[in-house]
């Protein structure tokens, strides 16, 4: 392809440098000084790939063969770096990506042999440029990965960027490597001009599209916090009404059999009193790390206030539910006595679903049941089983 007119190839990295140092910089300036690891990557992807491109522009004006080897190769790790920690960041947003060990071994992989190519400029450009199209299309790929529950559109915004420096990227590489019309990285072709231009574009575009998922993850955390319980990691109150009441209501429209245990720990008070209100919140920990332990996909568990405490266990019949209090009870007397010296115990009632029965109503035989454990002597599961009477409560 022929020369463009009117475009020169270094105004435009130039250009290209001080557009993403300049976003490098802004990052904390926008986002605070606190910033996510996600987002503290992402800055550092748009450094690394800043800096690798300074680098390449100082090999080319630099005198001397082995300091232009020694930039030249200096920059290739720094871009290979940048496209690894964006991944970093996508993994860090979006959960693990697939492709990890690949992006992050590719780092090495094309620095060295850059390193070793050098002495043959067409191998060397062929190399670096199709191996960083390859880091390129894992990004896109990662970007798109299903599995997360940050679904925002900047995910297409980062991938259509990446896709489409990849394929400029990977032409580059063709025209460095089978042909004379990439003769070094400044060459005014229009392949490579079309890849300056697309470079600035999609360092613009990534750069917004990482503001936007950085606002998406603040959102996430704050609605996270909202719904969670500080000192024990469950869900809170909230969260329970908003996690389980949707679970009850499927449980009723598929026929699932659901049992809620309501958890209360014995003497808690007298434990605040004798050991201190610090050993209190290390026992509400231990209990709350046991009930996450023991959770399965689609259980529910949260910390309903104070030292209360409720489990939604779904495909559950009363008599597997006992059998899990049992788990449950021996567990907690173990782990309080190793951990805290002194066992602890807890009352529990056990409600099992009833045909069109509310959240509300089941909590509140299962806490019926819970105090008549309490009342019977403590240490104890009640269950409050009839169908036909919520005074009739068996003794487990």
């Amino acid at each position: 392809m022929g020369a463009a007119v009117g475009l020169d190839v270094t105004t435009l990295l130039v250009v290209n440098v001080a557009n993403t140092l300049a976003m490098a910089v802004l990052l904390p300036v926008i986002m605070g000084a606190q910033l996510s690891p996600a987002a503290r990557n992402a800055r550092f992807s748009l450094i690394a790939v800043a800096l690798g491109w300074v680098f390449m522009i100082l090999s080319g004006s630099w005198p001397g063969q082995w300091q232009d080897r020694l930039l030249s190769i200096v920059s290739i790790a720094c871009i290979s770096s940048g496209n690894a920690l964006l991944y970093l960041a996508l993994s860090d947003w979006l959960g693990p990506r697939p492709l990890r060990r690949t992006i992050w071994l590719l780092v090495p992989v094309i620095t060295v042999g850059y390193g070793l190519l050098f002495p043959s400029y067409e191998w060397r450009v062929g190399w670096s440029n199709f191996l960083l199209a390859v880091q390129l299309f894992i990004c896109a790929r990662a970007a798109l990965w299903t599995g997360t529950s940050m679904h925002g559109r900047w995910r297409v915004s980062i991938a259509v960027c990446m896709v489409t420096v990849a394929v400029l990227t990977f032409m580059r590489g063709y025209l460095g490597a089978f042909t004379d019309l990439y003769p070094n990285f400044a060459a005014p072709n229009s392949w490579n001009i079309a890849a300056m231009l697309a470079a600035n574009v999609a360092q613009v575009v990534t750069t917004l599209s990482i503001l936007v998922a950085w606002r998406e993850e603040a959102e996430l955390e704050l609605r996270r916090q909202a719904v969670t319980d500080v000192l024990t990691g469950l869900l809170n109150r909230r969260g329970w009404g908003e996690l389980a009441v949707p679970q009850l209501a499927s449980a009723h429209r598929h026929g699932i059999a659901v049992a809620l245990l309501a958890i209360d720990l014995d003497h808690f008070k007298r434990i605040n009193d004798v050991y201190g209100h610090a050993v209190g919140d290390q026992a509400l920990r231990l209990l709350g790390r046991l009930l996450q332990k023991e959770q399965r996909a689609g259980d529910c568990v949260a910390r309903l206030g104070g030292e209360e405490f409720g489990m939604l266990l779904s495909y559950t019949g009363v008599e597997a539910a006992a059998r899990f209090d049992a788990r449950l009870r021996a567990a907690v007397r173990a782990a309080t006595l190793t951990e805290l010296g002194f066992a602890m115990e807890f009352s529990s009632g056990l409600a099992a679903l009833r045909e069109n029965e509310s959240m509300e109503d089941l909590l509140k035989r299962a806490d019926a049941a819970c105090y008549v454990a309490k009342s019977q002597g403590r240490g104890r599961l009640v269950l409050a089983e009839s169908e036909n009477s919520d005074a009739q409560l068996q003794t487990a």
